[in-house]
């Protein structure tokens, strides 16, 4: 059974939109942002900056208990995509540790605790 992917919008601010960096920012976001634990949705913003001739990309990531954002800018999109992309996947690898590595609050504290143990209920 296949999982369902998360929607990814991508927007292009003061530069033409066209269709590899659409597919390549999709691409590149697509498995990453379907590790996200809950994620609902994601949004891409690539923008150029006449300011430094300046190149950006900006990923968020909304989640149900979440929210992960990523922004890099270089001289060339294609390589922003891929900084923001190593970002967003630090931060995944963060968060997912934290949902996985949460202590679990049961009886099991109780099973492991030494028989002299006073334990306050």
């Amino acid at each position: 059974m296949k999982k369902p992917t998360v929607p990814i919008t991508v927007t292009f601010r003061h530069i033409a939109p066209t269709e590899p960096l659409r597919k390549y920012a999709e691409k590149k976001l697509g498995g990453i942002v379907g590790l996200v634990p809950g994620a609902t949705d994601a949004h891409v913003i690539l923008a150029a900056s006449s300011h430094r001739h300046r190149q950006g990309c900006e990923v968020v990531v909304h989640a149900a208990s979440s929210h992960l954002t990523a922004h890099e800018e270089t001289d060339d999109l294609y390589a922003a995509i891929d900084l923001a992309a190593a970002k967003l996947d630090s931060q995944v690898r963060k968060l997912r540790g934290r949902v996985v590595g949460a202590p679990r609050r049961s009886s099991a504290a109780l099973r492991h605790a030494p028989p002299n143990a006073i334990v306050r209920e």
